[in-house]
C-alpha cells in the first residue's frame, strides 16, 4: 500500500498522535509512514521520551511552595516541642514548687506543754514521699492560728516535712494545722474527735449521720456489726449487733473502749437515751454492754474527779449536770473521752448488762 502522507503532515500530526488525540485511520497512515521513514521515527521517538518542562516562573513558585511547607513544618514541630516542654515544666512546677494545701491524714504532730503559756509544735511528714514548702502560721479572728503549708514531691527545693512551732498562747483559742484542729482552750484534739465532732446530729434517726460517726469511732475493733436505730419511742436507743464471737469479760482494752465510744455517741447525738453493744460468745450465748444518758449522768461526778485526779497537772476536765453538754466543744469532747478509759481502767461499768 503507498504511503501517501509527507514528512511535512506527519511531523505536524505526531505531537497528537504521541498524545493519542488522532482517530484510528490517521494512527494507521502515521504508523506506515514512520515505518518507511526513519527521520520522521526519530521525531516520534524524541517526542515521546522528552519530559515536560515547566516554565521558568513554575518552577519557581513550585521551588518556593517546598520552602514554605518545609517552613510549615518546621514551625509546627518546634510549636509541638514548645508546648509539650511548657506542659512538662508546668507538671514539673505543680509537683515540686506549687503542690498542694496540706493534707493532715499524711502528717502527725505533738504538742508540749512544759513552758506554762506556750506550745511547742512539732510536726512530721508520715511517708517519706512527702516534703513541705512555705510554711505559714496565720493569727486569724476569735483567737484562731492556723499553720499551713504547700505539699510537694521531695526535691532538692524541699526535702522535707518537719516543722516546728513555739507559740505564745495569750488569747489564742484554738490552732488548726490545715483544717485539722489540733489545739482547743488548753487541750490537744485528736483528729479521731474531730471527725465525731463533726458528725455531730440532733436527731438519732439520721442513720447515714450516725453511721458516719460510728465510722470514726473504733466500735470495728471488737469486729463487724450491723447498726440498729430505736426511735419510734421513748427511750431512743442505738443497738450494734456485733457478728464476732466475744467472751463477757475477756476483752481486755477493747471492753474499756467501748464505753469511750459509747459515752461519745450519747453525747454527741442530742436526741439518744441509750446505747447497746450486742455480742454472742463461742457457744452462742447472747450478752451486752449498755450504757444510757441516765445512768452515765450519776457516775459523772466521780468519773470526772478520779480524772482530774490523775491528771492534775493538766487542764481539769469540766463537770456538767448531763453528758450531752460535752457535745459544746471538742475540748470537752476530747476529755470526757479520756475520762472514760481510765473509768474502765477503774472498774467503772464492768458489769454484764
Amino acid at each position: 500500500m503507498k504511503n501517501d502522507l509527507t514528512c511535512g503532515v506527519v511531523r505536524d500530526l505526531l505531537p497528537s498522535y504521541v498524545e493519542g488525540l488522532t482517530s484510528p485511520e490517521s494512527n494507521t497512515a502515521v504508523e506506515r509512514h514512520l515505518s518507511e521513514c526513519p527521520d520522521c521515527a526519530q521525531l516520534r521517538t524524541a517526542l515521546a521520551g522528552a519530559p515536560e518542562q515547566a516554565a521558568p516562573e513554575d518552577a519557581k513558585e513550585v521551588d518556593y511552595l517546598k520552602k514554605v511547607k518545609r517552613r510549615g513544618w518546621r514551625r509546627v514541630a518546634a510549636a509541638v516541642a514548645v508546648t509539650v516542654l511548657l506542659f512538662a515544666v508546668g507538671v514539673a512546677a505543680k509537683l515540686f514548687v506549687i503542690g498542694t494545701p496540706i493534707q493532715t491524714q499524711g502528717m502527725s504532730w505533738t504538742i508540749n506543754t512544759d513552758v506554762p503559756g506556750q506550745l511547742d509544735i512539732q510536726v512530721y511528714a508520715i511517708w517519706s514521699g512527702t516534703a513541705c514548702r512555705q510554711w505559714e502560721m496565720e493569727q486569724e479572728p476569735e483567737g484562731i492560728v492556723r499553720i499551713t503549708c504547700r505539699q510537694v514531691l521531695p526535691s532538692p527545693l524541699s526535702n522535707s516535712g518537719d516543722y516546728r512551732a513555739v507559740l505564745n498562747t495569750e488569747g489564742v483559742n484554738a490552732v488548726y494545722l490545715g483544717d485539722q484542729l489540733i489545739w482547743q482552750g488548753g487541750v490537744e484534739i485528736s483528729p479521731q474527735i474531730d471527725r465525731i465532732y463533726q458528725a455531730q446530729t440532733p436527731y438519732a434517726g439520721d442513720a447515714s449521720t450516725v453511721g458516719r460517726m460510728l465510722n470514726a469511732l473504733r466500735f470495728d475493733t471488737c469486729g463487724s456489726y450491723t447498726m440498729a436505730l430505736h426511735t419510734s419511742s421513748v427511750p431512743y436507743r442505738l443497738t450494734l449487733n456485733f457478728s464476732v464471737p466475744q467472751t463477757s469479760g475477756k476483752m481486755g482494752d477493747s471492753e474499756k473502749g467501748l464505753y469511750q465510744d459509747m459515752a461519745a455517741v450519747l453525747a454527741i447525738i442530742g436526741n439518744l437515751d441509750e446505747i447497746e453493744c450486742a455480742f454472742r460468745d463461742e457457744n452462742g450465748q447472747p450478752w451486752s454492754r449498755v450504757l444510757t444518758v441516765e445512768e452515765l449522768n450519776q457516775d459523772l461526778p466521780r468519773i470526772i474527779a478520779d480524772y482530774n485526779e490523775r491528771f492534775s497537772h493538766g487542764k481539769p476536765c469540766p463537770l456538767y449536770d448531763d453528758a450531752k453538754d460535752y457535745a459544746g466543744s471538742c475540748a470537752d469532747l476530747e476529755q470526757l473521752y479520756d475520762a472514760m478509759w481510765w473509768a474502765g481502767e477503774g472498774g467503772i461499768y464492768a458489769e454484764t448488762k
